[in-house]
């Protein structure tokens, strides 16, 4: 049975399409307050008015979450001033960055009279797909009669002709543009929305335009604000609209409705007037933007009787109270279908207007459907489908976007309201977090260094917060990106200079069974950050995320990871006279590839135990099966976005771990425990979707493929492990299509197992390497000049029967170390898998391409340790690296 957790999830986490929004303001003129007042991301009210604006509730709310998107605590509306401007001035990017957050598609009116904004183009460096455009139809006319009167006209040609011819041009050209999704008025500024759904006559229209002509200049512009051409401007729209839908091609008009500043007559902003304009116009679909506030359920009652209506939900959010916000979302729900409404921000020239118009979206939509399911109105199935409905799939559908949306159950990040004896102010995340773990009393702040060393610090709860809240940091010696194993540090190293722990509340989760003491407690990923709160490059976890973004916003395309985790599980050789652990011996001797033995079928109650840990902290195997090795099971984990998929990954290890050390068991990852048997890798899946330029990822990814081994095969053992004949991926850069004796095996489009991964590689720096890889091959463009290994294909002629035949035989060969020379040539195939870790590093450091991506200062450091680190342990004789290496990993 599905859970709230699991609906408060995806609220929280399912992309959205803002289906009305408009430009931001670019970087220079984003902090002139003359100009363009910041009290506006909350308030309509212009000039002295908009002076009162800071004492209202919604923007005294703002202040109080600011602080989130900021970084820093705000007590009052100058620390946002402050704010503001220092993001502005450092980091404007990674504010708009930030504040998009979650946003898969802008619909933008980009016809704001402003040449201080943003293209809408350059919004697409934001968002999961291109940005789309919304034509506002008052801007287009009024564009048409500037241009018109500072034209010659031809002898006998009216002004009212002339522009006419335009207009409807105009209109027809935005229709065959696959950028324009739909049109907009804001009639309901200009006459109001009791528009007339018949034309006038031509002598009235002519006079209606030569009024609107003498009420500006060709310097000054000219205001279409004559209700008799405001009404010929929509039918002549909805007329469109209606032609070309029948024609297929559908393309909404939207109308301002409801909320708005002093301009607007705000009794004729009431949609209601619209009634007869929407039975006129039957097959134009028509969307009522903004909530038609303080009108909701007037537009509710017409997205209900009239299938052409459509209720926007935008704009309220966040310009009036949490309260009001969510009796809005009730109203609209009264009687309107689910699948007549839509999510928007309006969103304008701050950044910080998207981002609080959408955290308190997920925050009321939560509260709601949560309500509504808690008294049996939905069930958690109908409450997730309407919840995705309104974020993504009624725009997608209504404006023909064709989208996809990547959204992937997994840990809760939801928000949820502390009662007033708990702690307040919390990030939502761990909100939801201690709601559903109120005994929680320690919290595993963990990271991952470059000897794929889990380092941790453990906070009690109270501190914990504080620093979830940014009321205090935990600095940690930048020391650790040239430290090992035993902590001493490389001779590059220095013990100068420290970043700061930046929990990513996303990875939360109960430790359960990982802790041998009593007391509840969870852990949690952290990011490092610079002095100034900056992402600092030399964090794995950052290096991933950057790589998995530029795939994201300059090639549009988007990566799911998954892992097969290997696992040997031991028991220790105790001395009689010491009691110390002198070696390791494999828990299982009748052991092999998914088979069910006798000794098999003892650890079935540990694998079992397993499953059920994992499964009590969101963590679901997809399967588990007895692997090729003496002791060795395989354990499959479901695909995700990479970050998380690591995440989990190292969670699930942890518990393995953990569940094995409570049975007396150890569980390695070493690459090869026993040198006769199999080893363990920890092949990496990877996908890319669109697959369209599979090619040119994969050719990347076997370019530099000698240089990120470095990376995926990460300690001298790791190299135990390429051999040819014993499934682990021979000893060439290859591929093939389900070729398990290739290290890259192409199992769909779009979709490759790597498997010159293990389990004793930093995992965040491995996908980053591979990802790295297929980045350059996007960004050069490289054709797949490597054939697949999967066979070698002749012809033989022969005579059956006494019918000629010529025969096509094929025959296999899934190892290139079996081919001749001139057949790997061929192929393609020249390059071997390095075979020790020198010679991996050796690539690496010659590797300026791939440095330069995945930053320079963090390879560099990384070859100091792992130089460092094999100079370390090559030092030792075999029985003692063994052991040493089994006790770690």
């Amino acid at each position: 049975m599905e859970s709230l957790d699991s609906l408060r999830h995806l609220i929280q986490n399912h992309p959205l399409i803002d289906n009305h929004a408009h430009n931001l303001l670019r970087c220079d003129v984003a902090a002139d307050y003359d100009n363009y007042p910041l009290e506006s991301i909350t308030s309509e009210a212009h000039g002295r008015a908009l002076e009162n604006a800071r004492t209202a509730l919604p923007l005294l709310r703002a202040v109080n979450q600011l602080g989130e998107l900021y970084g820093t605590s705000c007590a009052n509306w100058d620390d946002v001033l402050a704010a503001h401007t220092r993001w502005v001035q450092e980091d404007y990017d990674g504010l708009i960055r930030r504040s998009l957050q979650g946003t898969h598609t802008l619909l933008l009116d980009d016809l704001l009279s402003d040449e201080d904004v943003e293209s809408y183009e350059w919004h697409d460096q934001f968002t999961s797909s291109p940005t789309k455009r919304i034509v506002r139809i008052e801007a287009v006319a009024a564009s048409l009669l500037r241009e018109i009167m500072s034209a010659e006209r031809k002898p006998g040609e009216s002004v009212w002709s002339t522009f006419r011819a335009k207009f409807l041009d105009a209109l027809d050209h935005a229709m065959e543009d696959p950028a324009v999704v739909g049109f907009k008025s804001v009639i309901c500024y200009r006459t109001g929305l009791d528009v007339d759904p018949y034309s006038p006559d031509e002598d009235l229209l002519t006079a209606s335009l030569h009024r609107t002509l003498d009420s500006g200049t060709r310097k000054s512009g000219y205001r279409v604000e004559e209700k008799p051409l405001n009404d010929w401007l929509v039918q002549q729209t909805l007329k469109l609209i209606t032609f070309r839908k029948r024609a297929g091609v559908v393309k909404p008009l939207q109308f301002h409705t409801g909320l708005g500043d002093n301009d607007i007559n705000l009794v004729k902003a009431n949609p209601a007037y619209l009634q007869p304009l929407i039975i006129q116009y039957p097959d134009a679909p028509i969307v009522l933007l903004h909530s038609a506030y303080p009108y909701t359920r007037d537009a509710g009652y017409l997205a209900c009787v009239y299938p052409n209506v459509y209720l926007d939900l935008g704009e309220v959010f966040p310009m009036v109270s949490r309260e009001a916000e969510e009796k809005i979302l009730r109203e609209s729900l009264e009687i309107t279908p689910t699948n007549r409404l839509l999510w928007s921000t309006d969103g304008h020239f701050f950044p910080e207007t998207f981002w609080l118009a959408n955290k308190q979206f997920r925050q009321a939509l939560e509260i709601v459907l949560v309500d509504y399911v808690q008294n049996g109105d939905y069930n958690i199935t109908q409450a997730k489908t309407v919840a995705a409905d309104i974020l993504f799939q009624n725009s997608n559908k209504l404006y023909g976007l064709k989208q996809t949306a990547q959204y992937t159950p997994g840990t809760v990040q939801v928000l949820s309201q502390l009662s007033a004896t708990q702690v307040s102010r919390v990030s939502d995340p761990l909100d939801a977090f201690l709601q559903t773990n109120p005994d929680i009393e320690y919290i595993w702040m963990q990271w991952i260094d470059y000897t794929a060393t889990t380092r941790v610090r453990i906070l009690p709860l109270r501190e914990f917060i504080r620093i979830a809240r940014k009321d205090r940091r935990i600095g940690i010696t930048l020391a650790v990106q040239w430290m090992l194993q035993d902590d001493t540090l490389t001779p590059e190293g220095t013990t100068t200079g420290q970043f700061y722990m930046e929990p990513d509340l996303s990875s939360l989760y109960r430790n359960g069974s990982l802790a041998a003491s009593a007391a509840p407690s969870a852990t949690v990923m952290s990011f490092w950050q610079s002095e100034e709160g900056k992402p600092l490059d030399g964090c794995p976890r950052t290096s991933l995320q950057k790589i998995v973004g530029t795939l994201h916003r300059q090639h549009s395309i988007d990566i799911l990871c998954g892992f097969e985790i290997e696992v040997v599980f031991l028991k220790p050789i105790i001395s009689q006279q010491t009691g110390k652990v002198t070696g390791y011996a494999p828990a299982t001797k009748n052991h092999s590839w998914s088979q069910m033995t006798a000794d098999i079928r003892k650890m079935i109650p540990i694998l079992d135990e397993i499953n059920r840990v994992l499964a009590s902290v969101d963590i679901h195997l997809q399967q588990f099966h007895a692997e090729s090795a003496p002791g060795q099971f395989e354990f499959i984990l479901p695909p995700v976005n990479p970050l998380a998929a690591i995440d989990t990954l190292i969670a699930t290890r942890q518990v393995i771990t953990a569940v094995a050390e409570r049975h007396g068991l150890r569980a390695t990852l070493h690459p090869r425990p026993f040198p006769n048997g199999a080893g363990s890798a920890a092949h990496a899946h990877v996908s890319i979707t669109p697959a369209a330029r599979e090619d040119a990822f994969l050719a990347g990814v076997l370019k530099h493929y000698p240089s990120i081994v470095a990376f995926t095969l990460s300690q001298d053992a790791s190299y135990e492990r390429v051999r040819s004949g014993i499934w682990s991926g021979s000893e060439w850069v290859a591929w093939g299509f389900q070729n398990r004796e290739a290290p890259v095996r192409k199992i769909g489009p779009g979709h490759w197992e790597f498997k010159s991964v293990d389990g004793v590689a930093n995992p965040y720096l491995a996908v980053a390497a591979l990802l790295a890889g297929g980045l350059i091959g996007l960004e050069e463009n490289l054709s797949l000049a490597m054939k697949e290994c999967t066979g070698k294909i002749c012809t033989t002629q022969a005579t059956f029967e006494g019918i000629f035949y010529d025969w096509l035989i094929i025959f296999f060969t899934v190892d290139a170390s079996d081919l001749t020379s001139a057949q790997r040539s061929r192929l393609g195939i020249t390059t071997p898998l390095p075979q020790s870790l020198a010679q991996s590093m050796t690539a690496l450091s010659e590797n300026e391409k791939l440095q330069s991506v995945l930053g320079k200062e963090l390879v560099q450091n990384y070859l100091s340790v792992k130089r460092a680190e094999s100079k370390r342990i090559q030092g030792m004789v075999d029985e003692e690296r063994r052991l040493w290496l089994l006790e770690r990993y």
